[in-house]
């Protein structure tokens, strides 16, 4: 008589959350790694050593380091969006919409020190399809968010009908990056550079 191993309901579902937790035991080994060696110094077995799996275990949940990288990417791209419309939940004027979003940007960076430079080390990377099966940049995919906003304050006229809404929410976001780099750079006070930014906002934007 053979002794086969118990099956219990619940057996696919310890299976599962196995699973689940060993690739959120690598996506937080990835995103240690990525920011502090950066893409092109990372090797999927570090992520793996470090997430304390086999290296094998590392190509159950993904393709290779690109595909990694872009999980890492947009965990970290949903938790700035989150932080964003936390902070300007029930806020309807433009003003207070920029100024919020602005400090949530700048209040997460500072929880997660080199985020944002890890994410933004290639550009050429940072893509994932989307439902049209299209490569979208990260950065770009920010930029539709602030063209969301832009575009609702177009339908209640507080920004000139005449703007590009999705024009204008990508050079929110290049304004934004290079601005943060040169304000960096001159060690500026964030107070002082989140006045600056939203007046330059809305000025660009025109509103009324």
């Amino acid at each position: 008589m053979t002794n086969e191993p118990e099956i219990s309901a619940d057996t696919p579902v310890r299976g599962s959350r196995r699973k689940e937790e060993s690739r959120r035991r690598l996506l937080d080994a990835a995103r240690e790694l990525f920011v502090q060696k950066g893409y092109h110094d990372t090797r999927p077995q570090d992520i793996a050593k470090l997430a304390g799996v086999g290296h094998g275990t590392f190509y159950l949940h993904f393709a290779d380091k690109k595909a990694c990288f872009l999980a890492f990417v947009d965990e970290a791209r949903d938790e700035v969006t989150e932080a964003a419309m936390t902070r300007t939940e029930g806020v309807t004027d433009l003003e207070g919409q920029v100024r919020g979003i602005i400090e949530a940007v700048f209040d997460y960076g500072e929880a997660h020190p080199g985020i944002f430079e890890a994410a933004m080390t290639d550009p050429g990377l940072l893509t994932s399809n989307d439902t049209d099966g299209r490569e979208a940049n990260v950065l770009e995919q920010w930029g539709d968010f602030w063209g969301e906003i832009i575009a609702a304050h177009k339908e209640k006229g507080t920004i000139p009908a005449d703007i590009d809404a999705e024009l204008a929410g990508q050079a929110v976001v290049g304004m934004l990056r290079q601005t943060g780099i040169v304000a960096r750079r001159r060690d500026m006070a964030r107070d002082r550079l989140t006045d600056a930014l939203v007046r330059l906002l809305l000025q660009g934007l025109g509103a009324r």
